[in-house]
């Protein structure tokens, strides 16, 4: 199994006086923290592959907090809550910490605010909390259909049947509402408040102060976090954080 040793210093508070630093493995009997890596980093148009991986991480015991890493513009909203429910079901075993690392909007959002932390730098952008459709362009081929509503209507070449519209409206509406009671239950406001966003994308000290996640940071403040809840569940200071990506790319680091 390949294994790298990488250098990084973190700011540790008082708890966590020691630096982490560059090491060799250390034996297995010293305390030893070790974190699932999940990376999400696609508009989300599937939810096998992080649920399955959620799933892995859950059920090893070895495992202590999982980070899920975000990078996405969303996706659609039906994947979007199956990953954050299973996030929910994961919590109840173990911590995940969400690292949004440049964007982390709509759906994608959704899905961070179900993990028991977010962490993310003063230039990500976060929120988005809104739902969007896209109608198809009326065009010359033709399309046989059963049922009134199977396919848009048009009027007339860009027009848009307004039955049709006010249906599809209605759709949205529905989802819009639901979006935004989770993620003001998921984070502890108010349904006014997000729906007073208005679908707004914040940058990540913007989002902080409006309670959208909970610290501005990169990687370095996302290990500190993950042995801050670790060590609340274990009671003691670890000797080394192992990070494991995959099952050939695990990355060491000693307290």
């Amino acid at each position: 199994m390949k294994k790298w040793a990488l250098l990084f210093f973190l700011p540790l508070s008082p708890l966590l006086a020691n630096q982490i630093k560059m090491t060799r493995s250390l034996p297995q009997e010293s305390p030893i923290i070790s974190i699932g890596y999940i990376s999400l980093t696609q508009p989300i148009t599937d939810f096998n592959d992080t649920v399955k991986a959620l799933k892995k991480y859950a059920d090893d015991v070895s495992i202590d907090c999982i980070i899920l890493h975000i990078n996405s513009p969303g996706g659609l909203p039906g994947n979007s809550q199956i990953i954050a429910d299973f996030i929910l079901w994961t919590k109840q075993f173990k911590p995940v910490i969400a690292f949004i690392s440049d964007s982390g909007t709509s759906g994608a959002y959704w899905i961070a605010a179900a993990c028991s932390y977010i962490i993310a730098p003063e230039t990500a952008h976060i929120g988005s909390i809104g739902v969007a459709c896209e109608l198809p362009k009326k065009n010359n081929s033709i399309a046989l259909t059963a049922g009134k509503f199977k396919r848009a209507r048009y009027l007339a070449k860009g027009v848009i049947d307004p039955e049709y519209a006010d249906l599809v409206q209605k759709r949205l509406d529905i989802t819009y509402d639901l979006f935004c009671k989770n993620i003001a239950k998921l984070r502890g406001l108010s349904v006014e408040t997000i729906l007073n966003f208005e679908a707004q994308v914040f940058l990540g000290a913007q989002a902080q102060q409006l309670g959208l996640i909970d610290e501005i940071g990169t990687l370095e403040q996302v290990l500190h976090k993950a042995v801050e809840l670790t060590m609340l569940k274990k009671n003691n200071m670890p000797s080394l954080i192992r990070l494991i990506s995959s099952p050939t790319e695990i990355f060491e680091f000693a307290v």
